[in-house]
């Protein structure tokens, strides 16, 4: 395979991210000096771009690729052979369907039990779903997980989060005035 085949798809996305930055340039709204909403998907676009000009150049320069294995590492398929459905083990199938449950109840629940009180559940059953037996261990993650993003988005980005309802409101308004969010 040659060069310019394997830094292909990086070019492509680095395209993308081209175009996708222009976009956002075109974001204009009045926030009286705080930080506006072009910033995070500016952000986060540079580093795609930043990431995909790596790629190119370490291809191009040493030559060296990347092979992700992921959920079908630990199959029976010989190197460089697609991996048959059959060979995945059943386990990672389990996990994968976990943790897209996981990810979709999240998603239905944080606008009733709040950003904080669904993160922090979020955050510890995820590792796990992926195997982590450790509970003290996957309740610190899920806890100082998510009042690390509370401080993110609440204090750093200006970001107006899900408070919850019922017990779930009191818990998300005690938390804005422990961080000192009006």
């Amino acid at each position: 395979m040659g060069k310019l085949t394997r830094v292909l798809p990086h070019a492509v996305m680095l395209v993308v991210a081209c175009l996708l930055y222009w976009a956002a340039t075109r974001i204009d709204v009045d926030t009286g000096g705080r930080i506006g909403p072009a910033v995070w998907p500016k952000a986060v676009i540079v580093f795609m771009g930043l990431l995909c000009a790596y790629e190119i150049v370490k291809r191009l320069l040493i030559g060296s690729e990347f092979a992700a294995g992921g959920l079908l590492s630990g199959t029976n398929a010989a190197p460089g052979q697609p991996v048959r459905r059959e060979d995945a083990e059943p386990r990672h199938h389990r996990m994968l369907a976990g943790g897209i449950g996981l990810i979709a109840a999240y998603v239905v629940t944080v606008p009733w039990i709040g950003f904080f009180v669904a993160t922090a559940i979020f955050l510890a059953v995820f590792p796990w779903i992926g195997g982590l037996r450790r509970p003290v261990l996957s309740a610190a993650i899920g806890l100082v997980g998510a009042l690390a993003l509370a401080v993110i988005f609440m204090r750093v980005a200006y970001i107006s989060l899900p408070l919850g309802e019922g017990p779930f409101r009191a818990i998300s308004i005690g938390l804005m005035r422990l961080l000192g969010v009006t």
